[in-house]
């Protein structure tokens, strides 16, 4: 049995959700949407094996993944929970619901990262070896930035409270970020099998990010097909990182699905 390192956000007492990151990140991300979002909840925001306080040790695979999400509900006593997740933690959160169904009443996909390219997936995982780390935390900052815009809301707090928890200093004095390559190698070739025919059916939000790759028609043609009538769907004119670019749009959206 594994239990993963996990943070709360909310009130203990509250419905739980389970929030799932997606590759190269961890739990503490959801904080923000949690607190503000849906502060009524008890969010449990997990670091997946591979990333942030969890262990490294693998295998890295989806289905363990899923065995690890079911130790750790089972040791924070939650039988069911609503699902948040983003990225690649989309694809965690469909096969925990193919193979227990009875823990997810609810379902949300933040930009899921489903059914990826090959070669495109390939691509992803040979970038993890460069480069090996940076020589200032302002330096990683830049990098976790990407092409986000100074303008948006709150973003040097975010990125503050993203190094914080995340980047850490090694041996040799460069700074890097919590997650095992191994294991964010492994994520990339998961991403790549195909979305599944058929699984058990509860309500879903899926919300893409209209300027990344990873909700195409196709995605939510599979989804449909899957979900039927319990699939709502939503799209936000932002970047992958849509809780960090939209927060004010995503907080609402997934808020307003979880009171239903």
């Amino acid at each position: 049995m594994t239990v993963l390192h996990y943070s709360e956000f909310g009130d203990p007492d509250g419905e739980p959700v389970l929030a799932i990151h997606g590759v190269t990140a961890h739990g503490r991300r959801f904080r923000r949407l949690a607190e503000e979002g849906w502060p009524e909840r008890r969010t449990v925001a997990v670091d997946l094996r591979g990333h942030g306080d969890s262990t490294y040790d693998g295998p890295w695979s989806i289905p363990q993944h899923v065995t690890d999400l079911i130790d750790t509900l089972d040791h924070v006593r939650i039988d069911a929970a609503d699902i948040v997740s983003h990225s690649y933690g989309g694809a965690i959160a469909l096969a925990l619901l193919e193979r227990a169904p009875a823990r997810v009443r609810r379902l949300v996909l933040l930009d899921p990262a489903l059914a990826q390219p090959g070669d495109e997936a390939s691509e992803a995982a040979l970038r993890q070896w460069e480069p090996d780390g940076w020589a200032t935390v302002e330096e990683a900052a830049t990098v976790r930035k990407g092409d986000l815009s100074d303008d948006i809301d709150r973003i040097g707090e975010m990125l503050a409270e993203e190094m914080d928890a995340h980047l850490e200093q090694g041996v040799d004095g460069r700074y890097r970020f919590r997650f095992h390559k191994p294991a964010v190698v492994t994520a990339w070739g998961e991403m790549s099998y195909p979305i599944p025919e058929t699984m058990p059916s509860v309500p879903t939000l899926l919300v893409g990010a209209d300027r990344a790759p990873f909700v195409t028609p196709d995605t939510i043609a599979a989804l449909r097909r899957i979900f039927g009538n319990h699939l709502d769907t939503a799209h936000i004119d932002c970047g992958h990182m849509l809780y960090w670019e939209r927060f004010d749009e995503t907080a609402t959206m997934v808020a307003g699905f979880l009171m239903r």
